[in-house]
C-alpha cells in the first residue's frame, strides 16, 4: 500500500454526498409543502364553492393563516440553512420568524410569552446596560464582536458547523443590547 504525503480524510470525503443528500431531502420537503398547500386551497375552493359565501370567509382566513405559517417558518429554516455562515443567522431570523408566526397563532404567541418571562432577568440587565451606553458605541461593538468571530475562525481549527452557529447564538444579548442602545430614549 503506497502512502501518500497527505492524510486520509474520511469527513472531507463524504461531505459532498451529505451536502447533497440534504439539498434532495430539502427539494423533496419543498415539494411535500406545495402538494399539501395545493390539496389544502383545493379542498377549500371545492368547499367555498358547494356552500357559499360563507366558506368564501372561511377560506380567506385559512388562507391567510396558511400564508403567515409558510412566511414564518420560511424565516426561521433560512436562520437555520444560514447558521454555518459568518454572521447572526438564527439569532436575529428566529426571533423574527417566531413574531410572524404570533401574529396568527395562539401557540406562538404563548411561546413569546414564556420566552420573554424566562428571559426577564437578561432583559433587565441588558436594559441597564443599554441605557448607560451611548448609541455611537454599538456599531464598533458589534463589529468588534465579529471581528472576534473571523479571528477565531481564520487562526484556530474550530470547525465552521460549529463556530458560526455558536457565534450566532452568542450574539443573541449583544444584538438585544443594540437594539435597547439604539431604542432607549434619553433624557
Amino acid at each position: 500500500m503506497v502512502e501518500s504525503a497527505e492524510a486520509y480524510d474520511p469527513l472531507s470525503s463524504t461531505m459532498p454526498s451529505l451536502m447533497f443528500n440534504f439539498w434532495i431531502e430539502l427539494s423533496l420537503l419543498a415539494v411535500l409543502a406545495c402538494l399539501l398547500i395545493y390539496g389544502i386551497f383545493d379542498t377549500r375552493f371545492q368547499l367555498a364553492r358547494r356552500t357559499g359565501a360563507a366558506a368564501v370567509a372561511v377560506l380567506r382566513r385559512n388562507s391567510r393563516r396558511l400564508w403567515v405559517l409558510i412566511a414564518g417558518t420560511t424565516v426561521i429554516l433560512v436562520g437555520i440553512v444560514i447558521s454555518p455562515l459568518p454572521g447572526p443567522g438564527l439569532s436575529v431570523l428566529g426571533p423574527i420568524g417566531l413574531a410572524i408566526l404570533a401574529s396568527e397563532f395562539v401557540w406562538a404567541r404563548r411561546l413569546v410569552v414564556q420566552i420573554k418571562e424566562l428571559s426577564g432577568p437578561l432583559r433587565e440587565v441588558t436594559q441597564r446596560v443599554a441605557n448607560a451606553s451611548s448609541r455611537w458605541i454599538v456599531i464598533p461593538v458589534c463589529l468588534a464582536y465579529w471581528c472576534g468571530a473571523v479571528a477565531v475562525a481564520v487562526w484556530t481549527s474550530v470547525p465552521a458547523l460549529v463556530l458560526w452557529p455558536a457565534a450566532s447564538i452568542l450574539f443573541t444579548p449583544v444584538f438585544l443590547w443594540a437594539h435597547l442602545a439604539f431604542r432607549a430614549t434619553r433624557g
